[in-house]
């Protein structure tokens, strides 16, 4: 008779997959966060922790409707796969950054109004110039985390880069306050009472809402989105006022400037890249050719608005 139940972990079957799974679960704060990590269904995620559960004999995961809560042996475990997780990607990040061909995937993680924007034509010249090289963009209002390869390569509108990787800053991000013309008449100078268009609580931490926050505290979001382009839209549509790139502001005839006396509001935008993997040569390469054309690209638009 085998000396292992069914039930009894054995040292032999102890998967990394198992250690993930936990990991998912308590950095996503239910199903659905670590489904969506993981790329499967939510549904597999409940099936794989319900068998590791019955496995160690043990509840990892405190459940209520606010999520999943993980026990003192799930965070036993949580922090464990962290670690891990750390020494993998670490030793693969070491083993990318000797890599020493112009070819491959690269990763490249950015938010949604910089990928609908600025970024297409820069893009379309860097794989006309290295074809051999496979741009693989990921789509996020956070910042990806280049310490767990996630990405590549990230280019961010902040102005506090993480003082754990290399980067360099391509140029500012000029942000207004705009609206139509119906918003500014309907309300005084003061913009008391004004309807405001404002980012949600996924991206709380946005310098944007800060801004909102200090320099015009008598706004109050009437309705927020978690997309910078759906803030464009609805500003257009006639919502309310948005703080809004400027270069971008500029191409609707149907925005004004609200406040073309008010605060200086810059973000440095960046492209960032973790220390094992900046001297990569695709890495290097896509840096080095797509930072001046980004550069130029958005003065070229800032130009072409202000003659309109």
């Amino acid at each position: 008779m085998n000396a292992h139940s069914d039930l009894t972990p054995d040292p032999r079957r102890e998967s990394w997959e198992d250690l993930r799974l936990v990991l998912a679960i308590a950095r996503g704060g239910g199903l659905s966060g670590a489904a969506r990590s993981l790329g499967v269904h939510h549904a597999t995620v409940l099936r794989r922790l319900n068998t590791l559960e019955k496995a160690l004999g043990v509840d990892l995961f405190e459940r209520s409707g606010r999520g999943y809560r993980p026990t003192p042996e799930g965070e036993e475990m949580a922090a464990a796969a962290a670690d891990i997780e750390i020494q993998v990607t670490g030793a693969y990040r070491k083993a990318a950054g000797r890599d020493p061909r112009l070819s491959g995937t690269l990763r490249l993680a950015t938010t949604e109004y910089l990928a609908a924007t600025v970024l297409p034509p820069v893009l379309r010249e860097f794989r006309d110039a290295y074809p051999e090289i496979d741009l693989e963009i990921t789509i996020s209002a956070r910042l990806a985390s280049l310490t767990r390869r996630d990405a590549d390569v990230a280019c961010r509108a902040t102005n506090d880069p993480s003082e754990n990787l290399i980067g360099r800053r391509i140029c500012g991000l000029a942000f207004g306050l705009y609206g139509t013309p119906e918003i500014a008449h309907q309300h005084g100078a003061d913009g008391d009472g004004r309807p405001w268009i404002g980012v949600d609580d996924s991206i709380a931490h946005s310098t944007p809402r800060r801004w909102g926050q200090e320099y015009y505290p008598a706004s109050r979001p009437s309705v927020r989105y978690d997309s910078l382009l759906c803030i464009f839209a609805a500003c257009r549509a006639g919502m309310g006022a948005a703080l809004l790139p400027r270069y971008m502001a500029r191409t609707a005839p149907e925005l004004i400037d609200l406040d073309p006396k008010g605060p200086a509001m810059d973000l440095g935008l960046w492209l960032l890249t973790h220390p094992d993997l900046h001297r990569t040569p695709r890495v290097r390469a896509f840096m080095t050719f797509t930072a001046p054309r980004i550069r130029r690209w958005l003065r070229q638009a800032e130009r072409a608005a202000a003659e309109v």
